[in-house]
């Protein structure tokens, strides 16, 4: 009994050891091409099995102690891993490599490309929204005495709202399309721009959706590009 009293004492007094070298540690998820913060990133401290996200700006803030092992994972990008150390700047910056699916002209392993598999998810999901509230309104027709005194106003706000809602999924899959054909991982891939200057070229330059629609090539995308890349380097002499 008393060995394991000390046996217990020892593995207490390594627990309270280690818990007293944990510190918190804030730190940035980053695209390796870009540079852009990367968002809704998973960081896991192997250690401790604790778990936390990156917000929109791909910031984090998690315990570490020296030696604590970090796994970073995120949607679309490969994951990597960290080993840490007090000798690390005071704010760390992880930068993830993009997998293939994002990457210039790749597409994955299927006749269909990145945008088109997240399309169909999409229209999936908008349509069985759509049909739940169609259901519940049909429901609601048999419930009561007098629903159909104001059928005509309901039945117009009904198909107000639908087609409010069929509204912003269009202005959805037109802004996916636009940012597949346009990704900032393609234009830094082939102007060189990281970080602001890239924002600053996307933002002046991204093409319109009828014109990308209207140039299905990659080709064009890419001549394009290096249009406007000449325009941004003249306007910055």
């Amino acid at each position: 009994m008393f060995k394991l009293f000390l046996l217990s004492l020892a593995f207490i007094s390594v627990a309270f050891h280690a818990n007293s070298q944990q510190a918190w540690v804030s730190g940035y998820v980053r695209d390796s091409i870009t540079h852009f913060p990367v968002a809704k990133g998973t960081i896991t401290n192997s250690s401790t099995r604790s778990k936390v996200q990156t917000d929109a700006n791909g910031l984090f803030r998690i315990r570490l102690a020296p030696n604590d092992l970090i796994y970073v994972t995120a949607p679309s990008y490969h994951y990597d891993t960290l080993r840490y150390s007090i000798l690390f700047s005071d704010t760390l910056t992880i930068y993830l490599s993009p997998s293939g699916n994002i990457l210039p002209g790749v597409t994955v392993q299927s006749q269909y490309n990145k945008y088109q598999l997240d399309s169909i998810e999409r229209k999936a999901a908008f349509e069985q929204m759509q049909g739940r509230t169609l259901n519940a309104i049909a429901s609601n027709r048999t419930s009561g005495f007098g629903l159909t005194l104001n059928l005509d106003r309901f039945t117009k706000k009904k198909y107000r709202n639908k087609k409010k809602e069929e509204r912003k999924f269009q202005q959805t899959e037109e802004w996916a399309y636009v940012n597949y054909r346009f990704s900032p991982q393609l234009v830094a891939y082939y102007t060189r721009l990281q970080g602001d200057a890239l924002r600053d070229f996307i933002y002046r330059y991204t093409p319109k959706y009828t014109w990308l629609r209207a140039h299905p090539s990659n080709d064009d995308v890419v001549n394009y590009i290096n249009e406007k890349l000449k325009t941004y380097r003249a306007s910055h002499k």
